[in-house]
């Protein structure tokens, strides 16, 4: 089965109020809709105090559908895991300087669960523009088995607890940690990149600079 043509745009609220509202309704039909987590919802957008003019996004598309995303937000400004989740950082603590990024409302559809590790790819391509000592997260444990599985490094910040409900009760088993970026990939990280060479980003956020992104 031919692979979809999948294309990505990195962007913040402001350089795309359009994008940025098409995904938080893509996050309202993930988060809440497929995973049932309880999220506040207006007008059919998942969004919280974190979407703000410092955060970058990232949409994943295949053709012309918003299938998966990420948002990006430097450490030393206010962050959801550091901010509401301070206690789960019980081995040491969240980071606060510019040089970490957090990553977080990380996803892709169902029905688009192959796209998983190009918007994985799409990530560590973000953090390697950025210069990131590392990416900063709370993770589920299905998400931290598939990062070491696909060959990125994971290191927990404490220990698993719950972090939220679904809508039927079941509890949200989450840890914080990091996945540290290394200046030189091993060759597990560099499969991993090959992925985004030859497909189609779009940089509204100024993130990569002139590096030449489209194939």
């Amino acid at each position: 089965m031919q692979q979809p043509k999948y294309k990505a745009v990195f962007f913040s609220a402001a350089t795309n109020p359009d994008l940025a509202l098409s995904l938080l309704r893509l996050r309202h039909a993930l988060f809440v809709r497929e995973l049932g987590w309880m999220l506040a919802v207006e007008n059919g957008c998942e969004r919280d105090e974190f979407d703000t003019e410092d955060a970058i996004y990232c949409a994943l598309s295949a053709e012309g559908q918003i299938i998966g995303c990420f948002r990006a937000i430097s450490c030393d400004r206010p962050y959801l895991a550091h901010t509401i989740f301070s206690h789960m950082a019980s081995n040491r603590s969240f980071p606060k300087s510019a040089d970490y990024v957090e990553i977080s409302r990380f996803g892709v559809l169902a029905a688009h669960r192959q796209a998983s590790t190009v918007l994985y790819s799409l990530m560590v391509r973000f953090a390697l523009a950025r210069n990131a000592a590392a990416l900063v997260a709370l993770a589920e444990l299905s998400h931290e088995r598939l990062l070491n599985r696909i060959g990125l490094s994971t290191s927990r910040y404490g220990d698993v607890q719950i972090v939220g409900f679904h809508d039927d009760g079941r509890w949200i088993l989450a840890v914080a940690g990091e996945i540290p970026i290394s200046r030189k990939p091993t060759p597990a990280v560099k499969a991993l990149l090959e992925l985004t060479q030859s497909m189609e980003i779009i940089d509204e956020a100024s993130v990569f600079g002139r590096e030449r992104l489209s194939a």
